[in-house]
């Protein structure tokens, strides 16, 4: 079983593979999934249902003009066994792209939940997605916000084929972090619900071939982009994350000592607090970039603490591409 292709972000030179794209969405067929961008119409469906069990979403549009711009609002309605349970208003955007998914996602709740995802607008963004979900017996639903994503609205899946549906994404903190979006790579980040909260299960080891998978796409890569002159720092970084997701991190560790730009200062500081105006109030400053990085993959999880990369590598190893 395979990853639907485009949840790693890799580039050839600087041509990027958005992570989803609004041309598969009509090759959709679920029949708990209501999708109003069709891009095989001229025209966006702007009203629809899908339900399942006792569950059901409706989705709707309001539009608004002003001084010649057009801004439509979507709204999910959703009901359980007839009575609604939550309305919920999206985010405004320019366009009506949005996305309902009625769908099992947790193990602890015998009734579906709801996918509500809906289209920022923007260059690169975003989708923002929310899960309208209930406790076990069908009582008090709430909103689970899972956040903003770079691409479009596109529904969960059932990864693993365990019957139960989760969200994967990208590991959007990797996009600009050591590159520009264009030079950026991510891992792919997996969400589940479980018991009405939402966890982060990306280590789990049942997504195992997701990132062996996609570290095989990476080594593909590797040697045209090692040998460019430029932003090379941000695919790296995603290399290595996804190496360290299957037991492989010293290796490209190494790999990584040996190839990364080191004329590059992209990342090399990072604001660990802002005040409530967004000014950086604590600011750190590495020395390297594998410094840079080792930071960062220990903040976002990839890596432990502990770890100690041997640095008698930086001068030693040439900076020929791989073969």
């Amino acid at each position: 079983m395979g990853l639907r292709k485009g949840f790693l972000i890799a580039l050839t030179g600087l041509a990027l593979a958005l992570p989803v794209q609004f041309s598969a969405q009509s090759q959709n067929l679920d029949p708990y999934i209501f999708e109003t961008f069709d891009s095989s119409s001229d025209e966006p469906k702007l009203k629809g249902q899908v339900e399942q069990d006792d569950v059901s979403a409706s989705i709707s549009y309001r539009q608004e003009k002003q001084d010649g711009y057009e801004s439509w609002f979507p709204t999910v309605t959703v009901k359980f066994k007839g009575k609604t349970v939550a309305t919920l208003e999206g985010t405004e955007s320019s366009m009506p792209v949005a996305l309902i998914q009625v769908t099992k996602m947790d193990p602890d709740n015998p009734y579906p939940a709801v996918v509500f995802a809906t289209y920022t607008g923007g260059a690169h963004c975003c989708n923002e997605v929310k899960i309208i979900t209930s406790q076990a017996q069908g009582q008090d639903w709430s909103v689970v916000d899972l956040g903003l994503f770079n691409g479009g609205p596109h529904e969960a899946a059932d990864l693993d084929g365990d019957g139960w549906y989760e969200y994967a994404e990208i590991d959007n903190r990797f996009l600009y972090r050591f590159s520009s979006y264009a030079g950026s790579a991510a891992p792919a980040q997996i969400f589940a619900l479980r018991n009405g909260e939402l966890v982060d299960v990306t280590f789990e080891p049942r997504f195992q071939f997701i990132h062996r998978e996609n570290a095989q796409s990476m080594e593909k890569e590797l040697p045209e982009i090692m040998g460019q002159d430029w932003e090379k720092n941000g695919f790296l970084a995603a290399y290595v994350a996804n190496k360290a997701l299957i037991g492989e991190l010293d290796d490209s560790w190494q790999t990584m000592l040996k190839y990364y730009d080191r004329d590059s200062d992209w990342g090399l500081s990072d604001c660990l607090e802002y005040d409530d105006q967004s000014n950086c109030l604590k600011e750190v400053k590495y020395d390297s970039y594998p410094d840079a990085l080792r930071a960062f993959l220990i903040e976002t999880g990839y890596i432990k603490e502990d770890f100690r990369a041997d640095k008698t590598t930086f001068n030693t190893l040439s900076n020929k591409p791989p073969s």
